[in-house]
């Protein structure tokens, strides 16, 4: 009978203490690891929830707040305009009724909470339920009027009790009225009650954990998600918060940590300008770490698995990662669009594939006319809006088969494949055409976006730069021949 020899014997040997080892390294590490995890989650949850979380939760918020002024605003905007209110101020506002009527017929068909009017004249306050009052010079509830009817903007959001509605907390969009010769005659404007944001935050409270309330300039809590923890009422009266309550009014801004008792309070802040309140979320610590402990167990009781999936994990993982990074090696941030590196790939491909296959392509280069005023008169973030409007534009108006790119800055670039001159000229009008017939200042639906743009086709042994100098010179061309024009090379 043939015995194992010992360097058999020794090899099994080794073998079974590397998986030995290798499986005490694996699950000590594991363990080690879980348990310095735990430790550094609570911390890392911490800071989120302080740096993430929250503020998100704030910036949904303010968003939605944002989103509920943007329709009040347009109806305030039209009262301001409507002929009618004009005229029946300038005739002298003879037979009340009809405002009375106007401003009730305004709140019905655009479910206002409120609507109102008031003369700059006879400092008649007009409600949609009648005339309610008369103005007084001088008096404090009064002040907001005259100071309105000095402001340059055309309209202001004010906070205010309603007087005539059960004193009901409510947003006011005061708007500037001028008459047909631009001279202040009245503001008129809507109510927005508060119910939709109460509801907000309460929905966030009961679904999220999340405490949310709004404080005025004074520290006062206006408006709150039914916290009992608040219901002094005052800021500087809430134990642990007190201490922090003038720092968080003097800030735009801000992430704090105070306490409750045992527990710890995570907080996070915002100054909103359009309420003039401020904006605070907060979550308990141990809300926001209840889950770990058990988690921590489950990880341990799943070790191996754990360690399997990670290794799958990280190759996929990687894998994303490298997507992605390709992905934006090769992509505009702004726009969405391929970038000048995306542009020189598929150029070079194209001219390899001409000379293999001498199919015409043609090139459009063109960029946005007057683009400075724009950033000047609107700021760089309208600017940037419309960049990523005329992107998409310019995309819907190319074919499937197109290639479009940022150039740089203001300036874009098309290949157009299987393309000659005249058909990409006239997929250059098209486009040229679209973005002139569209509005993207939302600041001012008048201002017009204008491009010029200069087109090339290819010619034989002509290189990338030569190809798209010729395009770049035409673009020059139709600068120089009064903008807003195409021109071929």
């Amino acid at each position: 009978m043939l015995q194992p020899s010992p360097n058999n014997f020794a090899f099994k040997t080794i073998r079974l203490k590397l998986v030995v080892y290798v499986g005490l390294i694996l699950f000590g590490g594991f363990l080690a690891t879980n348990i310095l995890s735990y430790q550094i989650s609570k911390n890392t949850i911490r800071n989120t929830v302080l740096e993430n979380e929250l503020p998100l939760s704030s910036n949904t918020i303010y968003s939605e707040i944002q989103t509920d002024l943007l329709r009040p605003i347009f109806i305030s905007s039209l009262m301001a305009n409507d002929t009618f209110l004009r005229d029946w101020v300038i005739n002298g506002e003879q037979d009340p009724d009809l405002m009375v009527r106007y401003l009730e017929s305004i709140r019905d068909k655009y479910n206002a909470f409120t609507s109102y009017f008031i003369s700059a004249q006879t400092h008649n306050y007009y409600h949609f339920s009648g005339l309610a009052r008369t103005l007084v010079v001088g008096a404090p509830k009064d002040e907001w009027f005259f100071r309105a009817a000095k402001m340059d903007e055309d309209y202001e959001i004010n906070i205010d009790f309603n007087d005539e509605q059960d004193n009901a907390l409510t947003i006011y969009i005061n708007y500037r009225v001028l008459d047909f010769k631009n001279n202040f005659i009245g503001i008129a404007g809507v109510g927005l009650g508060l119910e939709s944001v109460a509801k907000m935050i309460s929905s966030y409270q009961e679904n999220f954990r999340r405490t949310i309330y709004f404080v005025g300039k004074e520290g006062d809590i206006h408006l709150d998600s039914g916290a009992a923890a608040h219901r002094a009422g005052n800021i500087y009266k809430i134990s642990g918060l007190m201490d922090l309550a003038a720092k968080i009014l003097s800030t735009n801004r801000g992430a704090f940590t105070y306490k409750r008792g045992n527990d710890t309070i995570l907080l996070t802040t915002r100054y909103i300008p359009e309420l003039k309140w401020h904006l605070l979320v907060e979550l308990s610590e141990s809300q926001a770490t209840q889950d770990l402990w058990e988690s921590f167990l489950t990880n341990l009781a799943i070790g191996l698995a754990v360690i399997i999936l990670t290794i799958v994990l990280i190759s996929y993982t990687v894998n994303l990662f490298q997507s992605r990074l390709e992905e934006m090696a090769s992509t505009d941030k702004l726009t969405g669009l391929g970038n000048r590196q995306t542009f020189e790939i598929v150029i070079n491909q194209a001219l390899s594939q001409f000379a293999r296959s001498p199919t015409p392509f043609s090139l459009i280069l063109f960029d946005v006319d007057n683009f400075k005023f724009i950033n000047d008169t609107y700021g760089h973030l309208v600017g940037d809006h419309v960049l990523q409007m005329m992107a998409d534009l310019a995309r819907e108006k190319t074919r499937q088969s197109d290639i479009i790119c940022r150039w740089g800055g203001e300036e874009f670039i098309v290949l157009a494949p299987n393309c000659a001159l005249a058909d990409a000229n006239r997929l250059a009008e098209n486009i040229r055409t679209s973005i002139m017939e569209s509005r993207f200042v939302t600041k001012n639906p008048n201002q017009q976006i204008t491009i010029s743009a200069g087109v090339a086709e290819i010619l034989e042994n002509e290189m990338v730069d030569q190809i798209v100098g010729r395009a770049d010179r035409a673009l020059y061309a139709a600068k120089q021949n009064g903008r807003n024009r195409v021109e071929n090379a």
